[in-house]
């Protein structure tokens, strides 16, 4: 399989992970070790740290490597400190390779909702950037679903999302919002789901996902290759879909 992983990141964490990769070279390494392509990266320092540090350190490490794509941390633009006035947030998103955004609200205090970033969700959403939220990090299913009540055609990647019974969760936002995807890390531990979850709403609402270096990368990609799914819906989890979503991203201005 030609995997592209959505759900990984480089730096050393403040809390446990079971062999982080410190450097763009050391996370290659590991990807080469699992047979994974390409990735869509973030650093731990733009959780741990700071947003603003963490995605310059984030733009520094994935420089003059193509395999890794970025992905920059938004904080409420209200503050100046991401959204900066004067910058042309998007062409610097193209200068460094971040085609995604995530967001950490519980450990950055503050309210991911449209009172908060207000047009930003309307113009995140026209351009089709993806915005990629873990539920292990900051981000819960209600704020999930007001968020996406919203802004309806958000592209959203959810990630780490849980195991047992989580489709009680996931699938009405499938059933509902046409632009989210789920993220495999977990889902391939669940006996069932991700081909419960293919047969439901087919294969392009999936992305591979490792979750290195907080989960073993084998057991979602153990799982990938052996779910009983075509091998053209495998090969759409694998990197498919993940490509077909950054092509659709538009970072430069209209003209």
């Amino acid at each position: 399989m030609n995997l592209f992983d959505s759900n990984l990141y480089l730096g050393r964490p403040t809390r446990g992970a079971y062999a982080p990769a410190a450097t763009a070279v050391e996370l290659l390494a590991e990807m080469d070790r699992q047979g994974i392509g390409r990735a869509l990266a973030w650093h731990v320092a733009q959780r741990d740290v700071s947003p603003v540090t963490g995605n310059a350190m984030l733009s520094e490490a994935i420089a003059g490597q193509p395999r890794l794509y970025g992905c920059w941390t938004i904080l409420p633009p209200q503050t100046r400190e991401v959204f900066r006035k004067g910058e042309d947030f998007f062409a610097g998103m193209g200068r460094n390779r971040i085609i995604g955004l995530r967001a950490f609200p519980g450990q950055h205090n503050f309210l991911l909702n449209r009172q908060v970033f207000g047009k930003w969700l309307d113009v995140i959403a026209a351009r089709r950037i993806p915005l990629l939220l873990s539920l292990e990090n900051g981000v819960t299913w209600p704020m999930v679903y007001q968020l996406l009540e919203a802004c309806p055609t958000l592209t959203c990647v959810l990630c780490d999302i849980g195991i047992w019974g989580v489709d009680r969760y996931t699938w009405p936002l499938l059933e509902n919002y046409p632009n989210v995807c789920l993220e495999t890390s977990l889902v391939a531990l669940e006996d069932g789901g991700m081909e419960a979850t293919v047969a439901q709403y087919g294969a392009e609402r999936l992305l591979f996902g490792s979750a290195f270096p907080a989960r073993y990368p084998e057991s979602a990609i153990l799982q990938l290759r052996h779910a009983e799914i075509s091998d053209e819906d495998r090969h759409k989890i694998a990197s498919t879909n993940l490509e077909r979503l950054i092509a659709q991203v538009a970072l430069e201005a209209e003209k």
